[in-house]
């Protein structure tokens, strides 16, 4: 006698990066106990996260970008840096996964849409995801001030084009991860707020904050008020549409304790101060 095994697999996410990237896990999922049934013994890994893929999908993602910024070497050289940003974003999460605790981490990068890491175990509590979700933009804040100075440095030996390329890659790597601090649940500040904030008074005054230093900095580096008023407008509508949003785990997280509350909230202003004047250094040099 035969028996049929029906698998499931439900969750909120939203968006097609994850569309794909569960798409391919499933497969996967699916692959390995076709084989496991067959010859019963688990195959690790799998072609479409092997590390020589994922680097050919940041290369693909590259060169579906040159056209965007010109078919030139200084197009290429804008598409490179984009694809490096968000890699190195990426590898801040992986970094705050073994820092926490899990045993394998790993990287989905999806060309055009951006990637995503992913740790090896569920999320052990509350301070753990705000710590997570801080180390995309908080390991790129280390990298700022040294290209800030490297690009210092290069100006003053003659080498216009290499400072020019370093203060590019400031700029793009502050205003990518200054993004990303936008307090909405689908954004790392948005993360951090709800693992940090007491209650939700707390959550909408600290979220309010945010946004309007967001905004203030953008308008202070040169983007235009209509701008800047019409995405304060979609961030805010987005922040109330997913209030009471998000993945629920499991098992109950562990609380996070009020030091550690202190310590985050303290890391995440040093991380926007780092890659806010990182976004105005850069604008002032290149525009």
């Amino acid at each position: 006698d035969a028996t049929r095994v029906t698998l499931t697999q439900t969750d909120r996410y939203r968006g097609v990066a994850f569309l794909v990237f569960r798409f391919f896990a499933m497969r996967r999922e699916i692959r390995k106990l076709d084989v496991w049934a067959a010859t019963g013994t688990y195959r690790k890994g799998g072609r479409f996260e092997h590390p020589l893929s994922q680097i050919g999908f940041a290369v693909l993602s590259a060169l579906i970008l040159w056209p965007f910024f010109g078919l030139n070497i200084g197009g290429l050289a804008l598409a490179a840096i984009l694809t490096s940003v968000v890699a190195l974003h990426e590898l801040g999460h992986m970094a705050a996964f073994r820092l926490t605790g899990h045993r394998r981490a790993r990287m989905i990068f999806i060309p055009l849409l951006g990637g995503i890491a992913i740790g090896g175990r569920p999320y052990d509590s509350r301070f753990e995801v705000a710590f997570v979700a801080l180390m995309g933009a908080g390991f790129s804040a280390f990298l700022v001030p040294v290209l800030i100075a490297a690009s210092g440095l290069a100006g003053s030996e003659g080498n216009r084009l290499g400072a020019t390329l370093l203060a590019t890659l400031a700029g793009c790597t502050s205003l990518f991860n200054i993004a990303n601090l936008v307090p909405v649940w689908k954004f790392d500040g948005g993360q951090v707020l709800r693992q940090i904030c007491p209650g939700p008074a707390a959550l909408a005054l600290a979220s309010f904050l945010l946004l309007s230093a967001l905004l203030a900095l953008g308008w202070r580096a040169g983007f235009s008020l209509t701008f800047l008023l019409i995405a304060g407008a979609v961030f805010s509508m987005l922040s109330l549409i997913t209030v009471g949003s998000g993945v629920k785990p499991r098992h109950e997280l562990k609380p996070i304790k009020t030091f550690d509350r202190l310590i985050m909230a303290g890391a995440l202003l040093a991380v926007f101060a780092i890659h806010g004047y990182g976004m105005l250094w850069a604008s002032a040099q290149l525009m």
